[in-house]
C-alpha cells in the first residue's frame, strides 16, 4: 500500500441530549482548539424497547444509544462552527429514503467545502430496521443499491437508477457535493471475507477497530483483493478506530502510518467534560508538540 503520510487524528463521539455529559458544541470547539482533524458521529434513528437483537458490542446496550443526536444535523453544527472535517461512523443508510439522504449529504458536503466522509453500516438491530419497512436479510443489498442511487445523484446532471429496492426516474438534483464524490467507507466490525468483498465491490475503503497487529493482517487481505480487482493502486482508504490510550501516543500513530492508515479515530466516551478534556489534552500535546 502506498505511504499516505502521517495519519490524521480525529474523534468518534456518541453525542446525546443529556446535560451530564459533554455537549457536542463544546466537544467540537475543544477538539478544534487542540488541533484534531475531524469529528465523526454515530447513528440510530431509534431503539425499539422490545427487541431480540443482541447488542453488537460487549455487554448490555448502553443507555445513551436511544438518546443519540441526529448525526447529519449535528455535523452541520460542527462544520459551521469549526474547521474540523466531519463524518459518520456509521450512517445507517438503509433506514433512510436514499433520494432525500443524497440531497442532505450533498448539501452538507457543499456547505462544508468538501469536508464530509460517509462511514456506512448495515446495522445490527433487526427491530429498528423492521420499523423502517425492511427485512434484516436484505440490508446489505439495500445499502449497496441506495449508495449506487446516491452516487448517481451526486455525479450526474441527469440521474436515473433501477434496482430491486430503489429506483429513480431521470431526475435533476442539486447541489452536487463539493468533492468529486463523497468518500464512502464501510464500517466493518468483524472484517470478514464478506466485508472485504463488499468493500472491493463498491466502497472507497473501511472503518475498522482492533490492534495495529490484527489490523495489519486484515488490511493485507483487503489490499490484495483490492488490487486483484483492478481498483486504485493507492489502495483502500483506512480509518482505524482506537480506544483512548495513556502512553506512547506518538508511537501508536507511527504504527498506523506504517499500515497506510489515512485517519485514526479516537473513540471518546460519552462522559462529562472532566473525563474527556484530559484525553483531548494528552493527544493534543502529541499533535501539536510546539504548543504551550
Amino acid at each position: 500500500m502506498a505511504d499516505r503520510g502521517s495519519p490524521r487524528v480525529g474523534l468518534l463521539y456518541r453525542a446525546v441530549d443529556r446535560d451530564a455529559v459533554m455537549s457536542l458544541p463544546d466537544l467540537a470547539r475543544a477538539a478544534d482548539e487542540r488541533g484534531f482533524d475531524s469529528l465523526v458521529l454515530g447513528e440510530h434513528t431509534h431503539i425499539p424497547v422490545s427487541r431480540d437483537s443482541p447488542f453488537i458490542g460487549q455487554g448490555d446496550l448502553p443507555d445513551d444509544y436511544p438518546r443519540l443526536l441526529d448525526p447529519y444535523i449535528g455535523l452541520t453544527w460542527v462544520a459551521a462552527t469549526t474547521s474540523l472535517r466531519i463524518g459518520t461512523c456509521v450512517s445507517l443508510v438503509a433506514q433512510h429514503d436514499p433520494i432525500a439522504l443524497a440531497k442532505a449529504l450533498a448539501t452538507l458536503d457543499f456547505l462544508s467545502g468538501g469536508r464530509l466522509t460517509l462511514g456506512v453500516g448495515y446495522g445490527w438491530n433487526r427491530e429498528e430496521l423492521a420499523d423502517h419497512g425492511h427485512a434484516f436479510g436484505d440490508r446489505r443489498e439495500i445499502v449497496r443499491e441506495y449508495l449506487e442511487l446516491m452516487r448517481a445523484l451526486w455525479g450526474q446532471p441527469v440521474a436515473e437508477y433501477q434496482g430491486t429496492f430503489a429506483s429513480l426516474r431521470p431526475s435533476w438534483s442539486w447541489p452536487k457535493p463539493a468533492q468529486s464524490s463523497i468518500p464512502v467507507l464501510l464500517g466493518a466490525a468483524a472484517a470478514g471475507d464478506r466485508a472485504i468483498e463488499d468493500i472491493v465491490a463498491w466502497a472507497d475503503g473501511w472503518m475498522i477497530g482492533g490492534s495495529p497487529e490484527w489490523m495489519a493482517g486484515r488490511n493485507a487481505a483487503l489490499t490484495r483483493r483490492w488490487l486483484e480487482a483492478g481498483r486504485d493502486q493507492a489502495g483502500p482508504v483506512v480509518y482505524a478506530i482506537q480506544q483512548p490510550a495513556d502512553d506512547d501516543l506518538a508511537g501508536q500513530i507511527a504504527r498506523y502510518r506504517e499500515l497506510g492508515v489515512a485517519e485514526v479515530l479516537i473513540d471518546i466516551p460519552t462522559a462529562p467534560a472532566s473525563q474527556i478534556l484530559p484525553i483531548l489534552d494528552r493527544y493534543g500535546a502529541v499533535l501539536n508538540p510546539a504548543s504551550p
